[in-house]
């Protein structure tokens, strides 16, 4: 993956903890702190104490995304799709999609923190090939995915709830091509199999709490589906072919879309949030 391309991710992960970042700790006999931009109070002030929200123990994410091609899932040619290019494996032949995402996060101790998230997902990529203004063919991709990783939640019993998570993914890719040749008028269908490939996500955003059971989250995530496991395998079927990744050995060698590609990609997602085990806290002290 080149610096630049690393560069980015880094910067979109990082930029949404420069809003909202705190350290998520009391002091209570201070009193009145704000956790929100519109500088709403903590908790309300009681006699001799101090009431706030205990940390969920547990969040349920749903969100939706719009999804930006990266690398090898973008095209090489003047922002548009050739053909040659995509038969000759210098790209996936497809750039921007849509996903789906849902993620359970469970605090790994007390104070909340530190989230263990498990997720599943769903992304379709679609893009069709261009001769000047006529289309003569088109590619898809779905991808299906399940992921474990670690989140930290910079301020668990506050409403906002900047936070930053990685996760290791397990993906299923699959995809369909067809390519028209107008010598003949012809329409070439190809399938691409579902093929197994492990990948990471980085990803990070606000949560922000309505109420004791519902929010909504904001964020960015950058993905590579395909970091383990590239192949390039020939099949018995020219129409009927797996994914194929990973460089070929020698020229000699070469196979119809075979070539070393990665499927990265950076999304931007906003969804809902539903929050379990939320109760306040009263905190007495004498002054």
């Amino acid at each position: 993956m080149k610096l630049r391309h690393f560069t980015i991710a880094l910067a979109i992960v990082i930029i949404p903890f420069l809003f909202g970042c705190g350290s998520g700790y009391y002091d209570i006999e201070k009193g009145d702190y704000k956790d929100t931009t519109k500088y709403k109070s903590t908790g309300a002030k009681l006699k001799n104490a101090y009431r706030i929200k205990s940390p969920p123990y547990f969040t349920l994410q749903f969100s939706a995304g719009y999804n930006i091609g990266m690398s090898e899932l973008s095209s090489n040619y003047e922002n548009v799709f050739d053909s040659a290019q995509f038969s000759q494996g210098l790209n996936f032949g497809v750039k921007n999609g849509f996903g789906f995402m849902a993620i359970g996060k469970i605090p790994l101790h007390k104070k909340g923190n530190v989230r263990l998230n498990i997720s599943g997902g769903f992304n379709r990529f679609e893009s069709a090939f261009l001769e000047k203004e006529s289309p003569y063919g088109s590619v898809s991709y779905n991808v299906y995915t399940f992921g474990v990783g670690i989140e930290n939640s910079f301020n668990p019993s506050f409403r906002l709830k900047p936070y930053i998570a990685g996760e290791i993914q397990a993906n299923i890719i699959s995809g369909k091509a067809n390519m028209h040749n107008a010598a003949d008028n012809s329409t070439r269908y190809v399938t691409f199999k579902n093929s197994f490939r492990i990948g990471f996500n980085v990803y990070g955003g606000l949560e922000y709490m309505f109420t004791r059971k519902i929010g909504m989250n904001f964020g960015l995530k950058f993905t590579n589906s395909n970091q383990l496991f590239k192949q390039t395998e020939l099949s018995d079927d020219p129409n009927v072919v797996p994914l194929r990744d990973k460089k070929e050995k020698s020229d000699a060698e070469k196979v119809e879309f075979g070539g070393y590609k990665n499927f990265i990609f950076t999304s931007i997602y906003f969804g809902v949030n539903f929050y379990f085990g939320v109760y306040d806290i009263v905190y007495r002290f004498n002054k």
